[in-house]
């Protein structure tokens, strides 16, 4: 697996990544609803099992509202695989 944050770290989401590229959030627990809705929530992360392998993904709140690839949302948070996350630098 990749990377490993913990509620509050600030990321930013890479430019690759299919929707929400290049914003900002923090790492927080997902909403009630989500949770109740996906299972496997450890906290702000849970695996997700993939051809390649496990997969950890966290629950990102966005700084901005976002729109999904598909033009859905307006969406507060996400969750989001790690391998796109990093850690943002704070000026």
């Amino acid at each position: 697996m990749d990377k490993e944050f913990a509620p509050g770290d600030r990321v930013r989401i890479s430019e690759q990544y299919h929707w929400a590229q290049g914003i900002t959030g923090t790492i927080a627990a997902p909403p009630d609803a989500v949770v109740s809705m996906v299972d496997g929530w450890q906290g702000p992360w849970r695996i997700v099992e993939a051809l390649k392998g496990p997969i950890r993904f966290y629950w990102v709140e966005f700084d901005e509202p976002q729109r999904d690839a598909d033009g859905d949302g307006p969406y507060f948070g996400a969750e989001i695989d790690s391998a796109f996350l990093s850690f943002e630098r704070l000026m």
